[in-house]
């Protein structure tokens, strides 16, 4: 199954963080992809804002996972592995402890880490597609 959208502004992120949060009822790992600048944390800070987290969600690039909690799905975590330097760095920020819980997962820059995700997780590709648009595809 795959929803597209193709978004003019940040605030039409709305509608994909209200797909992602319904997603998040079945799925617990979110693999967010796209260039630098494409806008992963921005929806990733939206889907928490919809969450209903209340700490301010921002990029973990230097701590590497970010956890906030939500009352809808308990415990969410946001990984970014862009300043990964080898695949046993993850293994020591808890990954495989996190990505096999309960816990709901985003994870930026995953291809940093492609041997350790599991088989099945939904993907999530921002393109970006002019100045300020973006297209998005959630595949699941």
């Amino acid at each position: 199954m795959q929803y597209e959208y193709a978004i003019q502004s940040v605030e039409e992120l709305s509608n994909v963080a209200q797909q992602i949060v319904e997603l998040c009822s079945t799925n617990r790992l979110f693999v967010v992809d796209g260039e630098m600048g494409a806008g992963k944390t921005t929806l990733i800070a939206e889907v928490c804002r919809q969450l209903k987290i209340e700490d301010e969600p921002s990029s973990p690039t230097y701590s590497i996972v970010n956890t906030y909690y939500s009352p809808i799905y308990g415990e969410i975590n946001h990984f970014d592995f862009y300043r990964l330097e080898d695949e046993n760095e993850a293994m020591e920020s808890g990954l495989d402890e996190l990505l096999y819980g309960d816990a709901v997962n985003f994870l930026e820059w995953s291809e940093k880490i492609a041997n350790l995700l599991p088989q099945n997780y939904v993907r999530v590709t921002i393109e970006i597609a002019g100045e300020h648009r973006r297209t998005i595809k959630i595949t699941v």
